[in-house]
C-alpha cells in the first residue's frame, strides 16, 4: 500500500515538473534550433575594409582642399590613396561637410578615416591616430596698418583675436587660448580676415598655408601678412575611427608613411599641392 502511495505522489511531482518547465520558456534542443534559424542573420557589410572613405577639412592646404578643377585632394588624401591602390582597396573622398560633422561621423564610423587632424589628448580614447606626416605651423595673422609687437604667444595677451570654429589648434594654443585669451570664433576661414580686414579683431591665429592660400583667394594678400615665428609647429595625423575595420590598417600605412618620407616623395607631394593653392605654381601632377 505505501508502495503504491509513493508511486501516486512521483508520478504527480513529475506532472508538475512538465508543467513548470512549459511555463518558464525552456525549450528543448530541436526547439533552440529552430529558434536560431529564425534570428536574423549578423550585419556583415562593415565587417570587412573593402574601402576606405575619408573625410576632413574642405581648406587646409596642402592636407585637404578643393583643387580648381573640382577635385578632392591633399597630401593626406595622396598617401590613403598610395595605400589603398597597393593593396586593391578603393577609396571614397568626402570633404564637402562641416568639421563638427566629420568628427561625428568618424565617431561612428561611417567615415573610415580623417584626412589630416592635430593631435589632441581627449581625442585619444575615441580615435586612432597615425604616425605624423607633417608639421602644420599655426601663424599669427595682423593687418598690414594695426602691427603689434608679437614674439610668443603671451604677447596677444590684451588684443582681441579670431580663430576657426569647431577646430583644434592643438594642445597647447587650446589650453592656452581658453584661459588667456580674448577670442571669437568664426563660422568660416572667408569670414575669419573679414573680422582682421574691419578691425573688429586685432589678429587671426590660423595654419601658414590654409591662411595664405585664403588670403590670395579673397585678394588681400597684400593687406594681411603671417607674422614668424609660429606659434606652435604640430604635427599632423591621420585620424581613423575606432568603429572601422580599416584602422587594421594603420601600422601597415604608418610603414607607407616612412618610406615616402625616406624616398623623399612626401616633400614632393606637399610642394606641389603648395604650387597649386598657395603659390600658384604650374608643376603637373
Amino acid at each position: 500500500m505505501r508502495s503504491k502511495l509513493r508511486y501516486a505522489i512521483l508520478i504527480r511531482i513529475c506532472a508538475l515538473c512538465a508543467i513548470t518547465t512549459v511555463l518558464t520558456g525552456f525549450s528543448t534542443p530541436a526547439m533552440a534550433q529552430q529558434s536560431d534559424r529564425n534570428k536574423p542573420a549578423a550585419d556583415t557589410s562593415r565587417s570587412n575594409c573593402k574601402t576606405i572613405t575619408i573625410g576632413g577639412p574642405t581648406s587646409w592646404q596642402p592636407i585637404s582642399y578643393i583643387a580648381k578643377d573640382g577635385r578632392q585632394t591633399g597630401l593626406g588624401i595622396d598617401i590613403i590613396t598610395e595605400y589603398a591602390k597597393r593593396n586593391n582597396l578603393d577609396v571614397r573622398v568626402d570633404i564637402e561637410m562641416p568639421w563638427a560633422r566629420t568628427l561625428d561621423l568618424l565617431f561612428q564610423g561611417e567615415i573610415d578615416a580623417t584626412a589630416g587632424a592635430y593631435f589632441k589628448t581627449e581625442r585619444q580614447r575615441l580615435y586612432h591616430y597615425s604616425d605624423p606626416f607633417y608639421e602644420d605651423d599655426i601663424m599669427v595673422f595682423q593687418h598690414v596698418d594695426r602691427r603689434f609687437g608679437y614674439r610668443q604667444i603671451s604677447d596677444l595677451r590684451g588684443y582681441r583675436g579670431a580663430r576657426p570654429h569647431g577646430g583644434s589648434l592643438g594642445n597647447e594654443i587650446d589650453s592656452y587660448s581658453s584661459q588667456n585669451l580674448d577670442v571669437v570664433y568664426s563660422p568660416t576661414i572667408d569670414r575669419i580676415f573679414d573680422l582682421l580686414v574691419a578691425g573688429h579683431v586685432d589678429y587671426v591665429l590660423l595654419g601658414r598655408y590654409d591662411g595664405l592660400a585664403t588670403l590670395r583667394k579673397l585678394g588681400i594678400q597684400d593687406e594681411i601678412i603671417a607674422v614668424d615665428p609660429p606659434v606652435a609647429r604640430n604635427p599632423v595625423h591621420l585620424m581613423f575611427s575606432r568603429n572601422s575595420p580599416c584602422r587594421r590598417h594603420i601600422q601597415q600605412i604608418n610603414a607607407l608613411i616612412a618610406e615616402l618620407g625616406d624616398r623623399g616623395i612626401l616633400q614632393e607631394r606637399i610642394e606641389y599641392h603648395l604650387g597649386q593653392t598657395v603659390f600658384d605654381v604650374d608643376n603637373g601632377s
